[in-house]
């Protein structure tokens, strides 16, 4: 239940009528596209409530003139009209100048709201339930500005209020923004170590002798797991079942393969994708372990890591794309003596294990957005204005 000075109402009445739908392919054709201009946003630039013009399409500063009625200002609401009518893009400072291109709709909050509360208020379930159900088409979902137009819609009771949740949430989004990027520079960074100690291009002081070339099936068992028949797996168990990947398919009250264990995934999607499973788990039938190493068991997990890509062009079969044991056997590897193994494999792990402290932190991040939106949005906790 709302606030008493809380309403419902529709996207329509918060604009005040000004939605707008992007030009037509008669006003707009693709032809006139360049890579250099005014950037036209089209629904494939919308990623993450924000656009993303890095390889969206420009015309000229002329044609854009003659265009300006679908001219983006900051605070604008930018609707995908067709395909995913859930996608939508609040536009700020650095997307502002910018077309509502062909597949997209304008709406323009009045002052009297929060573009940033609004764009809050989109993200929620419950909004994007209605944008799917009210589209219309069979085919390809379509949306049009009469439907949009009726979106019911949360307002608080001012736009003083609004801009204050919307600040509080602001924060939350530019914390995890920053640890977003903290981690891809740690996956970047962790990535060039790889490919330094991984081939040998960079040694460590006292290591000189030369690295051993081989095949996985010389340093390793490598066994393929046993299916479960789907009426043992539970949706909760003491140990997970994997067929491959990172998901289990359920959970199960009996184990095959021990804690601590290298996988290869055997097919599906994930089909050469390499893993480290810290707990005793069920090894289903598409998945491969790595049983009695004879070499460094993380340095092993890197190297594997590292060369995943060519793992998964191992990949045959067209429908259920699978990965033979045969082809898996005779990988290729690098072995460096025993020490140096140790070394590099510490010095990965370490890089891992920060960016999985990071990640961690960004799930508990996520989590109390998503609580705060809950609370804040609903108006069951009010704040001070």
């Amino acid at each position: 239940m709302l606030p008493e000075d809380w309403k419902l109402t529709t996207l329509g009445k918060v604009c005040e009528g000004h939605l707008q739908t992007g030009p037509f392919g008669s006003q707009l054709h693709a032809h006139e596209y360049q890579e250099i201009g005014v950037t036209v946003v089209m629904p494939k630039d919308i990623i993450n409530c924000r656009v993303d013009a890095s390889k969206a399409a420009k015309i000229t500063i002329q044609r854009a003139e003659d265009l300006k009625k679908h001219q983006l200002l900051a605070g604008d609401l930018l609707f995908s009209r067709r395909g995913d009518v859930t996608r939508f893009a609040l536009i700020d400072e650095k997307s502002e100048g910018s077309l509502c291109g062909t597949g997209c709709l304008k709406a323009r909050p009045s002052k009297n709201h929060s573009p940033i509360f609004l764009s809050y208020i989109l993200q929620r379930n419950m909004v994007k339930t209605w944008l799917e159900h009210n589209a219309v088409g069979q085919t390809m979902p379509n949306m049009n500005t009469a439907i949009l137009a009726e979106l019911p819609l949360i307002s608080a009771s001012s736009r003083e209020e609004e801009d204050k949740i919307a600040q509080i949430l602001s924060t939350w989004d530019k914390a995890i923004d920053k640890l977003e990027a903290l981690i891809a520079a740690k996956q970047k960074r962790k990535k060039a170590l790889m490919q330094q100690l991984l081939t040998g291009k960079q040694r460590f002081p006292c290591f000189d002798q030369e690295w051993k070339h081989t095949y996985l099936k010389n340093v390793c068992s490598i066994f393929k797991g046993e299916q479960l028949n789907k009426i043992e797996l539970t949706k909760t168990g003491d140990y997970p079942a994997l067929n491959g990947g990172v998901s289990p398919s359920g959970f199960t009250d009996k184990f095959n393969t021990e804690a601590n264990t290298i996988t290869i995934s055997e097919g599906g999607n994930s089909c050469g994708f390499v893993n480290y499973i810290t707990q005793q788990f069920w090894c289903g039938g598409h998945c491969y372990t790595l049983k009695n190493l004879t070499v460094n068991k993380a340095y092993l997990y890197q190297f594997l890591k590292s060369i995943e890509v060519d793992i998964m062009k191992l990949r045959v079969g067209s429908g259920l794309p699978n990965i033979q044991k045969k082809d898996i056997e005779i990988v290729n590897i690098k072995i460096p003596s025993s020490e140096e193994q140790q070394k590099i494999a510490i010095i990965l792990t370490i890089a891992d294990n920060e960016i999985t402290i990071h990640q961690n932190q960004l799930t508990a991040l996520k989590k109390q957005k998503k609580a705060l939106m809950q609370q804040l949005l609903t108006g069951k906790v009010r704040v001070a204005v």
